[in-house]
């Protein structure tokens, strides 16, 4: 059992680190053991570990400061992650119109992928706008 830090929102940056770097072994080992298999273990593994041993470092430089969280600010989260869906809705009804027009041919890994990548910018971005604003709705 991992102790969790004050306020328990997570695993210590420490802990972090570790499996970053675990991932990121594992994705080489695979690569260095068995070349001919599929790559997309490591395409997954390595990036994963670089996100997690990032992210424990980051949050070992970030002191407490951080935007309050209050009534206020969970109201923006939320209807930013609702334009993302909404918006990412759009997107994929105008992926299935360019598939079916023959305009482009895409697989299910590549509209995933699309909407994953879309989705979180959008959310990054309406409640960076939301922010700004000061308010949601």
């Amino acid at each position: 059992m991992v102790p969790l830090p004050a306020g328990g929102r997570g695993v210590r940056p420490a802990v972090q680190a570790a499996g970053g770097g675990a991932c990121i072994l594992a994705g080489i080992a695979f690569v260095a053991a068995l070349p001919g298999l599929n790559p997309w273990v490591p395409i997954l593994l390595i990036p994963f570990g670089v996100l997690l041993a990032v992210g424990a470092a980051m949050e070992r430089v970030q002191n407490d400061e951080g935007p309050p969280d209050d009534e206020r600010f969970r109201k923006m989260r939320t209807f930013a992650r609702s334009y993302a869906w909404q918006t990412s809705f759009v997107v994929l009804m105008l992926l299935l119109l360019l598939d079916f027009t023959g305009t482009i041919r895409l697989n299910g890994r590549e509209v995933l992928v699309t909407l994953f990548l879309f989705m979180g910018i959008r959310a990054s971005a309406a409640e960076r706008h939301l922010f700004r604003q000061g308010d949601a709705g």
